[in-house]
């Protein structure tokens, strides 16, 4: 690796006679101090300093640059940049670039994943010291795997052992799904719990302590292993546009990825009612599901690292504006311009509260229902694709006023008149085109260096293929932020603005020439099409009205992908199934995701989307669908979390507070996190554990979820009539019975 793997600061190392400080930097398993070579510092106005450029403005200021030691010398409140412990390794990365390759990690590293399995004989949501650790799966990079169970009465020695593996194998990096919100947290609660001597430190190389970044309620761990990296792949997947629309529990990711990981029934049997075996078997699927996903998403990380020329941990533990904080802050410190202020201060009409008053991207449905025929067109690299085209960045461009609102986008006498229906303003937006910006020659300098991994078919390829898109396409989230300081909303709002015209602009075309129908779906950037669309000759007539309307633009920039499905329902805006050509299904949507539907909901919207896809609806399916038979007294069981105290519940109707007291009357604890699993039965709700037969099922309440489901999929002639009550109450009849 070309860079090291942990770089921190700390005020105990500050040189009181300069200012200067020491830098740990943890590389090959071991440590080193290092004198920075930037001290801290502060900008004060001063008309005898240096003349700088200011961000997004013509405004130049006279600044004096004064180094000061943390701790000792008092910055003065009127300063433009602290440049404390917290600063001074993000300043370092963007004054000196270099810096950090002079201490590469050479050695191979080593990865330890795992994933606890807990018991919660209380049903409640088996978090805290109470709860004990029946189970600990491991699997590690050199290809050991290891599943570390409890005696059936105590997880003390689980905990010394799994921390004793830790420290033998010493990985460098502790990896799992979720550990910082959930695994080390309840794993340091038992270690406490069992009076562990120093157990906020027994995962750790150095004499480092564990924090919170909670301290009140404990739930989120600070990513901090004193020598070792935490990476938590839940953050990454959240991150992965790829997987949107699909739940991020780890089976739905990783069944996404094409893997079967094993299942255990939670709602009808408690994790002791499981054998060793099966416990052993569940617990090793969980991490090596784990391992892939470390394996897919690892090489991207490590290479976005190394081509920022930043400590692994550095960038693994950053916020997602990082990349563009780092890039657009050596470009503007390069050119001499200061950020003084953050976007929210610059922009006050914009950001009326913290997270900004703007128009986001357009999303539309034309054509809901079925489609034999579903081909898609993508603007490739969107965003960075008008960035560059406009020459849009912040060291271009500025909002210089403001003009009453109108929806026409237009170019007059060097200014871009850009529609903002949240803002209720035109901006009225310059763009410097004497050189080009910071985004324009990233962008243009990534998108090379992508062509030929693009083009690649290895894994390696197609890594940093993805790791270089993803550095592309974070500039317009990051200059967009209320609180970057390195970045301008004036960037942000008028790629979206300029987004947006040229997608309705594509709608247009296609309709003109296709047909009023021919149009499906819109989406941010891509159109669904049920027609086999001309994408080329899409793009040259936007191109011609991008040059027409924006007489400086650089349209050439602007192209199109296209992608083929076979069939697609399309449901309501985001919600919708499509055919793949290898027969796979997409789902997007709330529709579809699991998280507290019922087996028997998911059965029955599986069943509609095989048969709507097929176009095979008929009258024995319909038949079938309604007959209850088919279906297990389990299939009908739902869930639901308790989010908050019982206390913090207002209404008294609201059903989790009827679910809290069924728990408490049969000795549940009702705790924050606690599920509850119940039914709808004919006298109501009840716990699932109650009911003990299906004839108490209330079928008229699931019979209105298929004819749900059926009128959402535009099948409404064949939703059945809703059966009385009477009959099914006095002969307990199932539904297809009475029909």
């Amino acid at each position: 690796m070309k860079v090291p793997l942990i770089a921190t600061v700390s005020h105990r190392t500050i040189d009181l006679r300069d200012g200067s400080q020491k830098i740990k930097i943890y590389r090959n398993g071991n440590v080193e101090a290092v004198k920075s070579p930037l001290i801290p510092y502060y900008y004060t106005v001063d008309e005898n300093g240096k003349e700088y450029k200011t961000i997004a403005s013509d405004k130049k200021i006279k600044l004096k640059r004064n180094n000061y030691v943390p701790n000792k010398d008092a910055v003065p409140p009127n300063a433009f940049y602290d440049g404390g412990r917290e600063a001074l390794l993000e300043r370092l990365v963007i004054e000196n670039p270099d810096f950090f390759s002079q201490y590469p990690n050479t050695d191979d590293l080593k990865c330890l994943v795992f994933d606890i399995e807990t018991h919660s004989p209380d049903g409640g949501f088996p978090f805290g010291e109470k709860y004990p650790v029946v189970a600990i799966g491991i699997v590690t990079s050199t290809g050991e795997r290891e599943v570390l169970l409890w005696d059936g009465k105590d997880d003390r020695d689980v905990i010394l052992k799994f921390a004793e593996y830790v420290h033998d194998y010493d990985p460098d990096i502790i990896c799992g799904y979720n550990l910082v919100g959930y695994d080390i947290p309840q794993i340091l609660h038992r270690a406490n719990f069992h009076g562990l001597k120093g157990y906020k430190k027994i995962l750790n190389r150095d004499n480092s302590e564990w924090g919170w970044e909670s301290p009140k309620d404990q739930k989120e761990l600070k990513m901090n292993a004193g020598g070792r990296i935490v990476l938590d792949l839940l953050r990454w997947t959240r991150l992965d546009y790829s997987l949107s629309g699909i739940p991020r529990g780890l089976k739905s990711v990783a069944k996404n990825f094409g893997l079967e990981p094993l299942e255990l029934d939670f709602a009808n049997k408690d994790l002791l009612d499981y054998s060793i075996e099966e416990i052993n078997d569940y617990v090793l699927s969980d991490v090596d599901a784990t391992m892939y996903l470390y394996n897919h998403y690892f090489p991207q990380i490590q290479y976005i690292a190394e081509t920022l020329c930043v400590p692994l941990a550095t960038y693994v533990n950053a916020p997602s504006s990082y990349i563009t904080k780092i890039l657009q802050g050596r470009s503007l410190f390069e050119q001499g311009i200061v950020t003084l202020d953050r976007n929210k201060e610059r922009h006050p009409t914009i950001f009326k509260a913290d997270r900004g008053n703007y128009q986001a991207a357009h999303i539309e449905l034309y054509s809901p229902g079925f489609h034999q025929k579903n081909v898609k067109i993508d603007f490739s690299a969107f965003y960075p694709s008008i960035a560059m085209a406009l020459n849009l960045g912040p060291d271009t461009t500025q909002i210089v006023g403001y003009d009453d609102y109108s929806e026409k986008l237009e170019f007059k006498d060097g200014i871009l008149y850009v529609p903002d229906n949240k803002v209720g303003k035109r901006l009225m937006v310059k763009i410097d085109q004497s050189r080009k910006s910071c985004l324009y020659k990233m962008c243009t300098e990534f998108t090379e260096m992508r062509k030929p991994y693009k083009l690649g078919s290895t894994k390696e390829d197609k890594s940093k293929s993805n790791a270089l898109k993803i550095m592309v396409n974070t500039f317009y989230g990051a200059n967009a932020n209320p609180y970057i300081t390195y970045g301008d909303m004036g960037v942000g709002i008028t790629i979206t603005a300029v987004a947006r015209w040229l997608l309705l602009s594509a709608v247009d075309i296609i309709r003109a020439r296709y047909g009023e129908d021919a149009v499906v779906y819109v989406h941010t950037d891509g159109i669904n099409t049920n027609v086999d669309v001309d994408e080329s000759w899409v793009v040259k007539r936007l191109r011609a009205l991008l040059k027409h309307v924006v007489t400086d633009a650089e349209p050439q920039h602007i192209s199109m992908d296209k992608d083929y499905f076979k069939e697609g329902v399309w449901l309501q805006v985001g919600n919708y199934v499509l055919r793949n050509e290898d027969g796979s299904l997409t789902k997007h949507g709330s529709t579809f995701k699991a998280t507290s539907r019922s087996k028997f909901y998911l059965k029955v919207l599986d069943k509609i989307i095989e048969n709507r896809i097929n176009n095979t609806i008929n009258n024995t399916f319909i038949d079938k669908l309604y007959d209850l038979n088919e279906y297990e007294l389990e299939d009908f069981v739902m869930r639901k979390s308790q989010g908050r105290k019982k206390e913090d519940y207002k209404s008294e109707t609201d059903l989790i507070l009827k679910l809290i007291a069924m728990g408490e009357a049969i000795g549940m604890e009702s705790t924050e996190g606690t599920t509850y699993y119940y039914v709808k039965t004919k006298e109501g709700y009840k716990l699932e554990s109650t009911v003990k037969d299906i004839d108490e099922i209330d079928m008229r309440y699931y019979w209105d979820t298929i004819s749900t489901l059926l009128q959402k999929f535009q099948l409404q002639s064949w939703i059945k009539k809703r059966p009385p009550l009477t009959v099914l109450d006095s002969k307990q009849q199932s539904l297809m019975e009475w029909i």
